[in-house]
């Protein structure tokens, strides 16, 4: 019984000291966890940083960034490259058809001349001949300078709206491209120019081609007087 006795003491002794050290492994386990608990949250807070930092914020836009007279100057612009566009089509057209009806000239000067230099040496059925086909240049070159009038009216209108643009683009400040306008619009009036003084030329031709014919005429027929001759419809007026 004492035996029994000592032993059951020493098991109470024993229980008794297992029970306080309890708390003390339990508080060492809460402290282990909260240590290892501890870096996850600091991580999740910085990666929460640097996520929020990474998102890009939009900056508000400004309803009026463009003003009226930007939009205005982009606008006269915009009809200053039109109306240059239409000055250039128009200017090759007109250029082409007064080359064309300059050829025609020329067409009826070599005409005129072989039959002045064929006078005297013709029957008079070639004599007529020659004259139908004289006759039919001179339509010919007639067709040809009515066609370059109509499309000189055109031309003269793309060089008036190209000048009302030019203008316009200077009163809105837009000074680049009014200048391009006026340099294109002093460029193709040149041009035409040139043409027109080679019409002019041949035209002078023509009208001594046509005096040498009467001339010629004249001198067949005996008189020895020179014919001048009348102007023709055809002839322009400059």
């Amino acid at each position: 019984m004492a035996a029994l006795r000592s032993w059951l003491s020493r098991s109470v002794a024993s229980f008794l000291r297992y029970r306080q050290r309890v708390p003390v492994a339990a508080n060492l386990k809460k402290r282990c966890f909260s240590e290892l608990i501890r870096p996850w949250h600091k991580t999740v807070a910085v990666g929460l940083g640097v996520t929020l930092c990474a998102v890009p914020i939009a900056q508000k836009s400004e309803p009026h960034s463009l003003s009226n007279e930007a939009l205005m100057r982009r606008a006269v612009s915009l009809v200053t490259d039109s109306t240059s566009t239409f000055l250039s089509q128009t200017t090759y057209a007109l250029i082409e058809a007064i080359t064309e009806y300059t050829k025609a000239v020329y067409t009826l000067i070599s005409l005129y001349r072989q039959y002045t230099n064929l006078l005297g040496k013709m029957n008079s059925q070639e004599e007529d001949e020659v004259w139908q086909v004289i006759i039919g240049a001179r339509v010919e070159m007639t067709s040809k300078q009515q066609e370059y009038l109509k499309l000189e009216t055109t031309w003269m209108t793309a060089v008036g709206l190209s000048e009302m643009a030019a203008e316009a683009a200077y009163q809105s400040g837009a000074d680049q491209a009014s200048i391009t306008a006026r340099n294109h619009i002093q460029l193709v009036k040149s041009q035409v120019q040139e043409v027109r003084q080679l019409s002019q030329k041949a035209e002078t031709k023509l009208a001594e081609a046509q005096t040498e014919e009467l001339r010629q005429k004249g001198q067949e027929a005996g008189g020895g007087e020179v014919v001048e001759p009348e102007p023709e419809a055809y002839l322009r007026e400059d």
